[in-house]
């Protein structure tokens, strides 16, 4: 691999920090990418989705815009282009759980921050929480938006285009509703039209409970979907591996691999882009690429091993119409405070 070029798609400022970005060709040709933005810290409820756009193939990017905020911490940022459409998503957290993390991590804010945060929850309506709670989807034409829907699952990076070309949508049940519709666990569910849902379908549980999150996939040539979710054991993230055939999951093997979550890119030769972050010494950002639809992966590539500390990653990837890739994720300048979205263009 080669890397041709790096930057920033979103600096951080003093107050406002960019997280868990993804990135997709518009119809129009331009590129977007989409992430967290408008952040105080890694949990605060001040999170909106944001999105900015490339005309020269990410070298240059615009200046931020908001497409999503709600008066809860709109978290992640999954877009797609489907069908000459464009699919946003992101989701948000009770107050709650705002009011927990306060409690649980007092000290990982600057002076005034918890007063301020708690003075803005309060300003929050029990209305306005059971309006804006939610896993969101949006779809539109990259800049205008149809009437967002509430979805039962979520996924950081948001749907795929499945095996006949449907959308299908790999999540995890959103917990965070006071009563959820799910039970926890992994889920897929698809839909030909982008309003109208089949029922979710829910994968078994993994090996020896680990825990599961955070789900991507791709569509195989043989119909099935690759799945890989995010999981721990003991200090380490990885990830386990399961295939959809027929409609059906299968069961969960473990990978190997070191860092989660995934972003899956089917490149122009065929062959499929594994990215994830890696949240242990040396941070940064890997590949890897299967020759077989995930049967087997390569070596593990260095897109980038100079991440400040584990609070960086959730990489997502765009083929370039010069055969290169571009790659955008989240982590720390030295001298900041909060994250920006970083992109490399590179060779496979």
């Amino acid at each position: 691999m080669k890397v041709i070029a790096k930057g920033i798609v979103a600096r951080s400022t003093q107050i406002s920090g960019n997280y868990w970005p993804s990135v997709a060709r518009l119809a129009d040709g331009r590129l977007a990418a989409v992430w967290s933005g408008g952040r105080r810290n890694h949990i605060c409820p001040f999170g909106r989705l944001s999105v900015a756009y490339s005309a020269d193939e990410g070298r240059h990017w615009s200046p931020e815009a908001i497409l999503f905020d709600t008066p809860l911490d709109d978290r992640d940022g999954g877009i797609l282009s489907w069908k000459g459409k464009t699919v946003v998503t992101t989701f948000n957290n009770t107050r709650a759980f705002q009011m927990e993390c306060l409690a649980k991590w007092p000290d990982n804010r600057p002076e005034g921050e918890e007063a301020l945060i708690r003075a803005y929850l309060g300003t929050v309506s029990d209305e306005d929480e059971r309006e804006s709670l939610g896993s969101w989807l949006l779809v539109g034409d990259g800049e205008r938006f149809e009437k967002p829907q509430k979805l039962p699952i979520t996924a950081p990076h948001g749907p795929i285009v499945g095996p006949r070309g449907e959308l299908l949508y790999i999540g995890r049940a959103f917990m965070n509703a006071p009563q959820p519709p799910l039970a926890e666990g992994i889920y897929c569910m698809a839909t030909d039209d982008g309003c109208n849902w089949s029922q979710p379908v829910k994968a078994p549980e993994a090996p020896g409970g680990a825990f599961l999150c955070e789900p991507h996939g791709f569509a195989c040539k043989d119909g099935s979907v690759f799945v890989a979710a995010r999981a721990r054991e003991g200090d380490r993230l990885t990830l386990y591996f399961n295939r959809i055939c027929g409609g059906k999951f299968g069961e969960w093997t473990k990978s190997g691999v070191c860092g989660a979550p995934a972003h899956f890119l089917r490149l122009t030769d065929g062959r499929v882009l594994m990215t994830y972050g890696r949240r242990e010494a040396p941070f940064g950002i890997r590949a890897r690429v299967s020759e077989d639809d995930g049967g087997h992966w390569g070596e593990e590539l260095i897109l980038s091993d100079d991440g400040r500390n584990w609070d960086l990653g959730y990489p997502a990837s765009v083929s370039l119409q010069n055969g290169n890739v571009l790659t955008v994720w989240y982590q720390y300048l030295p001298q900041d405070r909060l994250a920006s979205i970083f992109f490399a263009e590179w060779e496979t």
